[in-house]
């Protein structure tokens, strides 16, 4: 019963400070990540990447080993 609202406090500080990591807006993912919780992982995960490419230009490859 206390399990769900730790992990979606866990999950809201710790994108919380992925967006503060990654230069985004961390009050406004921290805000999101309250209200959904863990379910907001892959929108995160996909707007670091949009921004990501959108400041490095469009022809750039991102290396991942």
């Amino acid at each position: 019963m206390l399990v769900l609202p730790v992990v979606w406090l866990l999950s809201a500080a710790g994108i919380y400070i992925a967006a503060l990591r990654s230069g985004m807006k961390a009050f406004k993912w921290a805000l999101a990540a309250l209200f959904t919780g863990p379910l907001l992982l892959p929108l995160f995960n996909s707007h670091k990447r949009l921004l990501l490419n959108k400041a490095r230009g469009r022809n750039t490859v991102l290396f991942r080993p």
